[in-house]
């Protein structure tokens, strides 16, 4: 990793959130469910959006872990999961698979008020990243072709102009592995949109959308069928770097706040953190995170290398079994260390694990990453040693 390049991201990122992302700003966005039209354009206009834009519109052509650093920082600098990152892959399938009138949505990105122009509504109920299991269709009725289901999780559902829909299609996907993707504008007739309450993640501001008969327009297909798929799997493990970059972010978040915590709060005459169980909890997150930041970097280098499809695919899931799993207990640790105070919806802390707690959810649960990475363990094993 350039170190020089790497400075230079973590400065741009600070200097951004010196200004425009403070403590004050962040709980005045999870109150409100989503960040200001404006905050959200001023991102995309500084040397930060450069980053997220796919090379495809002049964007970030260099390596990916670029992207899982600027991604990180922010998550550490805010002490919580920003919107951003949830644009980057949706960015990154419309700018490789879309037509050209779909790629200029992507150029267009802060035109409209610099809201949210489109996420992905793939997940279904307990489905997670799992597109045999997609039971959203499109069917041909009377001339023309239709959209029915709903998508239970969408993120930044709630001030989206289109959504990315993939759906179960034997009419236009029938001869290649009956899957295609849509960009549906959301006020359509037919689509509905519910808000969600979650736990944490407040300014994803997710929604469940419901599709009821949707007539579909041609022009809004993506992609279908075998090319869509092998395309998905790979935006599906570039978005487990960054959800893991963000539990990261948040975990030296956490740590941070418990070093301070730490340093400034006496206890019978002594510091918290002379106490040999802080102490310990204390080296306990700090050996989670670095093994947590190397796993990241192992993951995002073999997607941007040669590396084969297994190995990407063993790198990217054991990262997202690990990291968030990890990124949870180390704020669960740092709100022990606060006490009382860190179990108030007031404190940075608990905001900390709610929204790390989220993340070993999101991208693929823990236990399909689980399955993922026995399969492909078992799959390498040839009766020789082998390094992992």
């Amino acid at each position: 990793m350039d170190i020089e390049l790497k400075e230079r991201v973590y400065g741009a990122v600070d200097e951004f959130c010196d200004e425009r992302i403070t403590e004050e700003h962040i709980k005045d966005w999870c109150a409100s469910g989503g960040v200001p039209s404006a905050d959200y354009r001023a991102f995309y206009e500084s040397e930060l959006g450069n980053y997220c834009l796919p090379p495809q519109i002049g964007g970030w052509d260099g390596p990916f872990i670029v992207r899982a650093l600027l991604v990180a920082r922010l998550a550490r600098r805010a002490g919580a999961i920003l919107p951003y990152q949830t644009d980057m892959n949706s960015m990154a399938l419309l700018s490789t698979m879309g037509s050209l009138s779909q790629q200029e949505i992507v150029e267009d990105l802060t035109a409209r008020n610099g809201r949210v122009l489109f996420s992905q509504a793939f997940s279904e109920g307990a489905v997670q990243d799992d597109s045999a299991s997609v039971g959203t269709e499109v069917t041909a009725d009377e001339g023309g072709l239709y959209l029915d289901g709903a998508k239970t999780y969408v993120a930044n559902g709630q001030f989206i102009s289109d959504t990315l829909v993939l759906t179960q299609d034997m009419v236009c996907g029938a001869q290649d592995g009956g899957m295609s993707l849509w960009l549906v504008p959301i006020n359509e007739e037919g689509v509905y949109t519910y808000p969600l309450n979650t736990v944490g993640q407040e300014m994803l501001a997710p929604a469940r959308i419901e599709f009821d008969h949707v007539k579909l327009n041609p022009e809004w297909q993506v992609q279908t069928g075998g090319m869509l798929n092998k395309m998905l799997e790979r935006q599906y493990e570039l978005g487990r770097i960054l959800t893991c970059a963000a539990s990261f972010g948040l975990a030296q978040a956490a740590l941070d706040d418990a070093l301070v915590r730490c340093s400034t709060r006496m206890t019978r005459g002594r510091y918290l953190g002379s106490l040999p169980q802080v102490e310990a909890m204390l080296v306990e997150m700090a050996a989670k995170i670095r093994s947590m930041g190397k796993m990241i970097e192992r993951a995002a280098d073999s997607v941007s290398s040669d590396a084969s499809r297994d190995e990407q695919q063993l790198n990217c899931s054991l990262m997202k079994y690990y990291v968030p799993q990890a990124a949870t207990s180390v704020a669960s640790d740092a709100l022990q260390i606060f006490g009382g105070i860190g179990y108030t919806d007031d404190s940075r802390v608990s905001r900390i694990w709610r929204d790390c707690r989220g993340n070993q959810i999101a991208q693929g649960a823990d236990e399909m990453m689980i399955h993922t990475v026995a399969k492909q363990l078992l799959k390498g094993y040839t009766g020789t040693l082998k390094d992992l």
